[in-house]
């Protein structure tokens, strides 16, 4: 009675155990794609920032003694664009690094975004060296006025990779890795699932049941050389049973 109610209860604790060990794998790909989401995101407000206009200035203002047109962020400064590379390099650096080396990723892009927020709003883009207004333009009082869209985009850009690289650093270790089924066999641990040896013993082409029967598998073994075994092409039973059977004689057993 004992074996029969216990059977239906351990068929409903198995799903139910399955479900939580794939849940914390499934959250750490989540995590790993939001932060490649987000590095694309920043470097794509870092590049659009370089491009647009930050400072409108009157028509008529000199810098150095010449006419000066709007600036834009490419014109102002220079690191919106480098920083926006080393957004899309820390992709493929997210993706293809583990453990301690992918903290430390998310160390310095923390480091960066909070760097590129702090120049996007009180760095260098404030130094310019304005020299009065050319011929004909005297008496005006018209001032350079800085538009919203060009620093907010470099900040944007700036919060995605400090955000980006905080996220690494808390679960950067957690994360699955790209590519660890293509490793090398000395970065590889363990195998703890057989189901999932047997199923690349198969896309590999090999008999799962001969490493098996190899590797000193009982269970394995047992399958392989029992009494279906025998019944394989090359190894018909006769009708009277297997080969060195006692089989009687005239009625009479031997």
């Amino acid at each position: 009675m004992s074996d029969h109610e216990g059977g239906p209860h351990g068929a409903e604790e198995a799903p139910a155990a399955g479900g939580g060990a794939a849940g914390p794998a499934g959250q750490d790909k989540r995590s790993l794609w939001a932060v490649v989401v987000v590095l694309l995101l920043g470097s794509g407000a870092l590049w659009g920032a370089s491009g647009l206009v930050w400072l409108e200035v009157p028509q008529g203002r000199t810098v150095d003694g010449r006419l000066a047109d709007d600036f834009t962020g490419g014109e102002l400064v220079q690191w919106p664009v480098p920083i926006a590379l080393l957004a899309l390099a820390a992709v493929a650096a997210t993706l293809a690094l583990r453990g301690a080396a992918r903290r430390a990723l998310g160390v310095l892009l923390a480091v960066v975004g909070a760097w590129t927020v702090y120049l996007a709003l009180a760095g260098d883009t404030r130094d310019i060296a304005w020299s009065g207004w050319a011929p004909g333009y005297e008496g005006r009082t018209a001032e350079p006025v800085w538009t919203f869209w060009g620093p907010a985009a470099a900040v944007a850009g700036g919060a995605c990779l400090a955000l980006a690289g905080a996220v690494l650093v808390w679960r950067g270790h957690r994360m699955a890795r790209m590519g660890a089924k293509y490793s090398a066999p000395g970065d590889r641990g363990a195998a703890t699932d057989p189901e999932l040896e047997l199923w690349d013993a198969l896309s590999e082409g090999d008999d799962p049941t001969d490493s098996a029967a190899a590797s000193g598998d009982p269970a394995a073994s047992e399958h392989a050389t029992g009494p279906d075994a025998a019944a394989g092409p090359g190894n018909e039973i006769e009708p009277g049973g297997p080969p060195g059977a006692d089989r009687p004689r005239d009625g009479h057993p031997e």
